[in-house]
């Protein structure tokens, strides 16, 4: 165990752009706590994750987004920082980054971010065809409303249907609905 921990801290000393996990990973253990040789420290946590995330790594640039949004890790709430932090692991194709950023640019953030919901539904519809399930119904909303895009029954039908077989309730009522409504029934019954 300790072996362990001196060559992860070894690695995380060395991480470059090509081997950017290893302060990541030691900052998760730091986060909790781990053993008697690693304490728990929030503030070098973030510093081991802003580390990893400035080498180009996703889950790093995503923990850091949410802790600048919400004020975690001992960060101060930073929209600016957030978003700079959730695009760099959208832009590396994390799903929860793509959609954190949807809902950035679906309120934004002035003067940081200007409200784009073409932005929104573009980040949406990224996660969504990466697989996670809250873009799947998002992308269904947002076809169905017109949000982002033009109105398409079609679209949004498809979304909600996969967003529901992966086990979204809400796209499980919305699909009851739009089925009640096509065979005639009151859909709010």
């Amino acid at each position: 165990y300790r072996e362990g921990v001196k060559w992860l801290k070894r690695a995380a000393e060395s991480a470059d752009f090509q081997y950017n996990s290893a302060p990541y990973e030691l900052g998760l253990l730091h986060e909790t706590g781990f053993g008697d040789d690693i304490f728990r420290d929030e503030s070098y946590t973030a510093q081991l994750f802003t580390k990893s995330a400035d080498l180009g790594h996703a889950d790093a640039s995503y923990r850091l987004g949410d802790a600048y949004e919400h004020g975690k890790l001992s960060c101060p709430r930073d929209p600016a920082l957030a978003v700079h932090f959730y695009t760099g692991a959208a832009e590396r194709d994390h799903p929860l980054a793509q959609m954190a950023l949807c809902a950035w640019y679906m309120v934004g953030a002035e003067p940081v971010l200007d409200k784009d919901e073409d932005e929104a539904y573009q980040w949406a519809l990224k996660a969504a065809e990466s697989g996670l399930t809250k873009a799947e119904y998002a992308v269904g909303y947002f076809s169905e409303m017109g949000i982002g895009c033009r109105r398409d029954a079609l679209a949004a039908n498809h979304w909600y249907s996969k967003a529901a077989q992966h086990g979204d309730e809400r796209a499980i009522h919305r699909m009851a609905a739009i089925n009640a409504a096509s065979s005639g029934a009151d859909p709010v019954t």
